[in-house]
């Protein structure tokens, strides 16, 4: 499971007003306008830009070395972002005086185990200064069990076309992708990726978060507009997460 056949098609298939919804829910989320800022599973770089001018310094990095060249040529240069490579799974390198740490597009989803996703949550929690708030979003049980249950999707420009269908099995989503590239010849490579996202219960979220040493959990749901209330929003897509160290 990769990104890095889809990088160079990633940002025009992708709907990138969303990203201004997930900038007001972090201006909105943080109680003091923050400095230094660790965003976590980049890509290719949008929202990482956005905030950029909103707080002195932005360490993104990602674990796809093919959506970070897209980060650093596309989006353009920015004296306080840093754009690194590395693995959510191990951020001893890292600093731990984060003030802020984002993970948007449903990032956590791709890891493999709830085992895993406790050790992305402690390890964005060991990166934090008390009182560091930690943001991010993941797919509802409905969204994965329903809105990707027989999904498929096309879209098309000069230069590309992409095929997306998606199967479900359980609280899990394997999404097939199929790229066409037209080449100079007029003809068109086919590219095809599988990705594969899970979401677990709300219990299960805070659970691990509480072992990662969060302190504050609040749920919230479109864009953080309304606390999540399990009777009103069943039908939510996604969950957003404001957690306090």
């Amino acid at each position: 499971m990769s990104f890095t056949q889809i990088a160079q098609v990633y940002d025009r298939f992708n709907d990138l007003e969303v990203y201004e919804h997930w900038l007001d829910f972090t201006m909105n989320a943080c109680n003091e306008q923050p400095h230094k800022v660790l965003d976590v599973a980049c890509g290719t770089g949008w929202f990482t830009q956005l905030l950029a001018p909103f707080c002195e310094e932005v360490v993104a990095f990602d674990i796809d070395t093919a959506m970070l060249e897209v980060a650093c040529n596309e989006q353009g240069a920015s004296e306080n972002i840093r754009y690194l490579q590395a693995d959510m799974l191990n951020l001893s390198a890292f600093d731990t005086d984060f003030d802020l740490a984002t993970c948007y597009a449903d990032s956590l989803c791709f890891l493999q185990n709830e085992a895993q996703l406790q050790q992305a949550f402690v390890q964005i929690a060991n990166r934090l200064r008390e009182g560091g708030t930690f943001l991010f979003d993941v797919w509802t049980p409905y969204q994965v069990t329903r809105g990707f249950d027989g999904f498929n999707y096309f879209d098309s420009d000069d230069e590309y076309a992409l095929l997306w269908d998606s199967e479900v099995d359980g609280w899990q989503a394997t999404h097939y992708l199929t790229v066409f590239r037209k080449q100079a010849s007029g003809l068109y490579e086919r590219i095809d990726t599988t990705l594969t996202e899970r979401t677990y219960p709300l219990a299960t979220y805070f659970e691990a978060l509480r072992q990662a040493s969060f302190k504050q959990i609040e749920v919230f749901v479109d864009y953080g507009a309304r606390h999540y209330d399990e009777q009103v929003h069943e039908t939510a897509d996604r969950w957003f997460f404001r957690c306090v160290k």
